[in-house]
């Protein structure tokens, strides 16, 4: 059975010498079904795809594969990193990383990893490969109560309790409460280090819903769901992440 793949990693040389190698040492067992140049495209593209296997480079500007990785939702992809460092391939694999490749690849150190991934049943051990990973994530997150946002020159303490959802609108985020409506500096990926994302839910690239305020969920066309807030906002859930909070909530 041919397993679905996807390569995440800032430098294009890279990204096309790993596809090379799979497509000629792999074929048959390994699809590629996407590549990814940073650490936000890369959560987009898997919740996109979906894939069996994740390459993450480990030391990527901006999110970088490890930080990128703590934030994958289940059901995740097996993860093999990737880097050029032996120090960032140590600290990955002492994270809890099943399996990782140096720069530049060798066609026999990937196949073995390759196999090892599929003895190990793949996504049925990918959560438990990201559990070491996600545990400091989580026990280093500060929650807070408010939230700060400047608005006019002054900094407003915002109630968490009290939002409803953010989203992605015209490049900025803003934040919506049953009251009010801000503008934000604060990228989506800022606000998930923020907020409990136990609560807040994302249901697409461009949107994070605080689950305490949704009222109802309807069905639509080809598995996806919306949302309604007890404000009457009606927030659609992509596919991928409908299924997830389908598994979140039992139904």
């Amino acid at each position: 059975m041919t397993a679905t793949a996807v390569i995440i990693d800032d430098e294009a040389p890279a990204r096309s010498r790993l596809a090379r190698l799979l497509r000629d040492a792999l074929a048959g067992r390994i699809d590629i079904v996407g590549e990814a140049a940073d650490g936000e495209s890369g959560l987009a593209l898997i919740e996109e795809k979906s894939p069996d296997l994740a390459f993450v480079d480990v030391q990527m500007p901006g999110l970088d594969g490890i930080a990128m990785v703590t934030r994958i939702p289940a059901p995740a992809p097996y993860v093999i990193f990737t880097t050029a460092h032996d120090r960032y391939a140590l600290d990955a694999f002492d994270a809890g990383a099943i399996d990782y490749l140096l720069k530049p690849f060798d066609v026999a150190r990937l196949t073995r990893a390759v196999a090892r991934a599929e003895s190990l049943g793949m996504r049925a051990k990918s959560e438990e490969v990201l559990a070491p990973l996600r545990a400091p994530a989580l026990a280093q997150r500060v929650l807070a109560d408010k939230l700060p946002i400047t608005s006019n020159g002054r900094v407003l303490l915002v109630p968490v309790a009290d939002i409803s959802h953010c989203v992605v609108e015209h490049e900025l985020v803003t934040v919506h409460t049953q009251k009010a409506t801000y503008t934000t500096d604060y990228t989506l990926a800022a606000l998930e280090g923020r907020l409990d994302t136990t609560r807040f839910f994302r249901a697409h690239r461009a949107l994070l819903v605080n689950l305490d305020h949704v009222a109802a969920i309807d069905d639509m066309a080809g598995g996806k769901v919306m949302l309604v807030t007890h404000a009457g906002a009606r927030l659609e859930v992509s596919r991928q992440s409908s299924r997830r909070l389908r598994a979140l909530l039992g139904v």
